[in-house]
């Protein structure tokens, strides 16, 4: 093979370039040579194939006599899930092995086996060299493995042995796949059979007329041509590959040893990344010239890909939504995204504590754009939209506030559960006179804001007319109320709407608690409450204090009653905390719920959103209030860029404070923005709901 060759030369060239060479007096800490053992899973002559036996000769030539890497494919009877097993043992110390192949080792590398997931090789190169990626290599450590590297296997196609002209005539047609939950539930959204079969009986599964068709690189199809078969572009789907060492190998390695093998990874993988492209445009060419290809039409692509595009939020719980977030935020070309569409971002918190406040928003987004853009678009364009994460961070919400400033298609900006980062970005969103949209976050200023023109417009509860209902709830079982206050602008924004409210009724609080973002300890604050003879207690922070709140409330006889800000549902609090709600009465603020929603809007959403999320109950739906809130605010914002006829956001803004009426899902809004009121929603919109089996229920007197 040519590149053998060339692969020696390149390595002698390249020994002499690198300061990260074992130095003669580390060579004197080893006795003698390791030697190491390299597996490669894809076939002979494949780009992966030979970059894996130029990582070793790099390795080899580098080390001085150190190391040792010899280098084998594997055997036909031995199976990939056999051979990661070997590296996890240390009988084999590299190899190169489908992604695929590992998911069930760790789910979250089936993001890669998602259909129609990628677009081109320098989005996968992009993900590949992201934080995500590097995080999902290192997860590898937990399964006693390291991850050196991602490589690209190349895009896949379609071969059949049938005419494949409509997306109907795959109907029961038997296609050969991997091992792969996300590959069988592609095949499935296309009415397919999924049939797994190893590679050494693939030709012969053929021939019997087992099979109909199966999903392969183009370079892959080059290297094994199988008669009658017609291979369709589609481009549906990519193969990674991964470099991974064996943990029981690397803790044999020195540090300077374990640098140079980092350093031969990352130049292996810069080849392979080169020559994987190369030969695949070989591979077509080749294959276009023995008259095999076939160009499936737009409508055949565009029902293929429609009928599999829930496969992954159908999976986002078991991949995790942390991670899918992280890749798809690294998927992203922020330079310019979507430049022939309009764009709607969300800065929330994605991956932390709270992320499923951000995940419910994000989906009243997404389902409010499907009717958006099937009816048209907004001033006849799609409307897309991009999502960061901001953890709750106000450095990181200004980040992203600032790189959503540079998008001249940018119509508004959502924001997520966090006041303290809404309130931080205020100056720099009027700065740009950017639309903030906001679905979650409370704190009075962040729409009292003295600004004019004011760029921010919320649907969600305001803490001024959330003290006054929580209050009620709290009088409502005694007059000894309490509070537990988060030490935050959001805290003292209910703090200073709590008192005002008691002193106007000339009442005032039992006691008064606060804790610190992310306080973990609980047990004085909960302790000095209940001493102090409190009955009903108002709390307001998020999750992970809550969880910590609640599991030391439990521990006491009759304890208070709680009526809690509606932070502690933006994440999975009631899984965790299904223990200590058995025994404490919780009363959660809420503006919406699907429970036993009988209004045509929500039965119709709800429908919608159990096909395009896999719920199967209304309970199943994530933070209910966030998902209404997001979803009216998006239907508002194309009613008023259509009125603005442009794009542009100070007339948008102007606009949408002269908005007239909308029947949307949470009420019908009558002015809802209308002199300088830029708060959609008042107490009369509040409801309170308690946990039931992990899901959120109106208390039977908010019905």
């Amino acid at each position: 093979m040519k590149y053998i060759f060339i692969l020696t030369a390149l390595s002698m060239l390249l020994s002499g370039c690198d300061s990260r060479e074992i130095s003669g007096s580390q060579q004197d800490e080893e006795a003698k040579a390791l030697a190491l053992k390299l597996a490669v899973s894809s076939h002979e002559g494949s780009a992966s194939s030979e970059a894996a036996l130029y990582f070793a000769s790099l390795i080899n030539e580098r080390s001085k006599g150190q190391l040792t890497v010899s280098a084998s494919f594997k055997p036909n009877n031995v199976s990939e899930r056999e051979l990661i097993a070997s590296v996890q043992k240390g009988e084999v110390d590299f190899a190169v092995v489908t992604s695929s192949k590992m998911s069930y080792l760790y789910p979250s590398l089936e993001l890669f086996d998602l259909p129609f997931f990628f677009t081109d090789h320098e989005q996968v190169t992009q993900v590949y060299e992201s934080p995500a990626g590097k995080l999902l290599l290192n997860s590898l450590r937990k399964k006693e493995l390291v991850g050196l590297a991602f490589w690209d296997g190349g895009f896949k196609h379609l071969v059949t042995t049938f005419p494949m002209e409509t997306i109907s005539q795959l109907d029961q047609r038997r296609f050969r796949v991997t091992e792969s939950a996300i590959i069988k539930q592609q095949f499935s959204a296309w009415k397919s059979l999924a049939i797994p079969v190893s590679d050494e009986v693939v030709t012969q599964a053929f021939s019997n007329g087992d099979l109909d068709g199966e999903e392969i690189t183009l370079s892959r199809l080059s290297a094994r041509r199988i008669a009658g078969q017609k291979l369709y572009l589609t481009r549906h789907g990519h193969q990674t590959q991964i470099l991974i060492m064996s943990e029981k190998a690397n803790a044999k390695l020195s540090e300077a040893q374990k640098t140079l093998i980092n350093s031969a990874s990352n130049i292996a993988t810069s080849f392979q990344n080169e020559i994987s492209h190369r030969k695949d445009h070989v591979a077509l060419a080749n294959l276009r010239e023995e008259g095999i290809t076939r160009q499936p039409s737009d409508s055949l692509l565009a029902d293929l890909k429609a009928s599999s595009s829930n496969i992954m939020e159908h999976n986002r719980m078991r991949i995790g939504t942390a991670i899918i977030e992280q890749v798809l935020q690294g998927k992203e070309n922020w330079n310019h995204p979507h430049p022939d569409k309009l764009i709607v971002a969300l800065d929330a918190d994605m991956i932390g504590g709270s992320a499923i406040s951000g995940l419910s928003i994000r989906r009243g987004i997404e389902l409010a754009l499907e009717e958006i853009n099937q009816g048209g678009g907004v001033l006849g364009k799609e409307v897309k939209l991009v999502v960061r994460n901001n953890s709750m961070v106000p450095s990181r919400g200004l980040d992203n506030i600032a790189i959503f400033s540079e998008l001249p298609n940018l119509i508004a900006v959502f924001g997520g559960i966090s006041s303290p980062v809404v309130l931080a970005e205020l100056d720099l969103l009027h700065q740009h006179k950017i639309l903030m949209l906001a679905p979650w976050a409370a704190a009075t200023p962040i729409v009292s804001n003295g600004q004019n023109p004011n760029f921010v417009f919320r649907v969600s509860v305001r803490d001024e007319y959330a003290a006054q209902f929580m209050l009620d709830g709290a009088l409502s079982v005694s007059k000894k109320v309490g509070f537990l206050l988060v030490n935050n602008g959001w805290g003292r924004s209910n703090f200073e709407g709590l008192t005002k409210e008691m002193k106007r009724r000339t009442l005032a609080p039992v006691h008064v608690e606060w804790f610190d973002w992310g306080e973990k300890n609980m047990g004085n604050k909960v302790k000095n409450l209940v001493q102090k003879g409190v009955e009903s207690i108002i709390f307001v922070g998020n999750a992970v204090e809550g969880e910590k709140f609640v599991y030391q409330l439990a521990k006491y006889p009759n304890p208070p009653v709680v009526f809690s800000h509606w932070g502690i549902t933006g994440s999975e609090f009631a899984r965790r905390s299904e223990s200590a709600l058995r025994a404490v009465d919780l009363r959660v603020l809420q503006t919406f719920t699907f429970v036993e929603n009988n209004t045509p809007e929500a039965k119709t959403l709800v429908q919608r959103y159990h096909r395009r999320y896999g719920t199967k109950k209304e309970s199943d739906i994530y933070a209910p209030s966030g998902t209404a809130h997001a979803y009216d605010l998006m239907h508002m914002l194309a009613i008023a860029a259509e009125k603005a006829g442009s794009a542009d956001m100070s007339a948008i803004q102007k606009e949408l404070t002269k908005l007239d009426r909308y029947n949307g899902l949470l009420k019908q809004y009558r002015s809802p923005f209308d002199r300088g009121k830029q708060d959609a929603l008042t107490s009369e919109d509040y409801l309170f709901a308690h946990y039931k089996d992990g899901s959120l229920y109106p208390l039977e007197s908010d019905r």
